[in-house]
């Protein structure tokens, strides 16, 4: 969840997406610790530059910062509701994906995981994901334990 002071213009927003939060700024826990290192995870896959106003090694001053308005954080939603700041849904983008298929022969022969690999192909299981096959070889060393055909 992003919080925000009660007056920002995202506080009424409900939601909003990682995109759109490129021009905020942001309150931070320091470098290092798990919430930081999780945020920025997010912040790197989706494109995100944040630009950091402060970092705190406190819930309490994280809250009592945003509430002044120096910037918006991205935390748990119980810690925006115990400050009683405005708690905003982050929406993302779908993550792409690769999916290998792993078989004895180039083709699967159940019907089933057939249909699931066209539709894959097709894109529609997502944005961005890719559908690549991959022969015998790929499914362990020579002599070694094989998955059940199929």
């Amino acid at each position: 969840m992003l919080i925000t002071a009660p007056g920002h213009p995202l506080a009424s927003a409900g939601r909003t997406l990682i995109r759109d939060l490129a021009d905020e700024p942001f309150v931070d826990f320091r470098a290092g610790t798990g919430l930081e290192t999780a945020v920025r995870r997010l912040a790197d896959h989706c494109g995100l530059e944040r630009a950091i106003t402060c970092d705190v090694t406190q819930i309490r001053l994280l809250v009592d910062l945003v509430r002044t308005g120096i910037g918006g954080a991205i935390v748990p939603r119980r810690i925006g509701e115990e400050g009683g700041l405005p708690c905003i849904s982050v929406r993302q983008p779908d993550p792409g994906r690769t999916v290998v298929r792993v078989g004895r022969s180039p083709a699967p022969r159940d019907p089933a995981a057939g249909a699931l690999l066209e539709q894959l192909a097709d894109g529609r299981a997502g944005a961005g994901d890719a559908v690549r096959g991959a022969g015998p070889s790929a499914a362990g060393r020579p002599g070694g334990p094989r998955p059940p055909a199929g």
